[in-house]
């Protein structure tokens, strides 16, 4: 499945379409946070201490609406997300990725969503265990 993507910086609407004539918002980095479109599906934390960091990424695949009225809007929010409640702000990405395409095009656009704001580095398990371990 061939995936051609149609998005410009100045115009976060655009989609990336795809072989199967299917569509997604477009995939990019946003305030550090993973979006679909102005919509989030992801977003990441870092912990630094001395001899080392962490870095993860939480990714929104499904929830359970009833849940998200539990949740109040965050005072410190990204810009971009306003005063927009978690059910206008997050989407699920099984509504986009489960059906048709699957977690290898997920992962495709992470890379290079993630290549346009940092230098990446392709690394086996094993090469990543044994610079943990030294």
């Amino acid at each position: 499945q061939q995936q051609q993507q149609q998005s410009t910086p100045e115009n976060p609407s655009t989609t990336t379409a795809t072989a199967t004539t299917t569509t997604l918002p477009t995939f990019r980095l946003r305030e550090n946070d993973y979006v679909l479109g102005e919509r989030k599906i992801g977003g990441n934390a870092q912990s630094i201490i001395s001899g080392g960091f962490l870095h993860h990424t939480s990714f929104l695949w499904d929830w359970d609406p009833a849940n998200m009225d539990y949740l109040t809007l965050p005072e410190k929010r990204p810009r971009y997300r306003g005063d927009r409640s978690h059910d206008e702000f997050l989407v699920k990405l099984k509504d986009h990725y489960g059906e048709y395409s699957g977690k290898n095009a997920l992962f495709g656009h992470v890379k290079d969503a993630t290549g346009e704001s940092f230098e990446l580095e392709e690394a086996t398990l094993r090469d990543v265990m044994e610079i943990a371990n030294e």
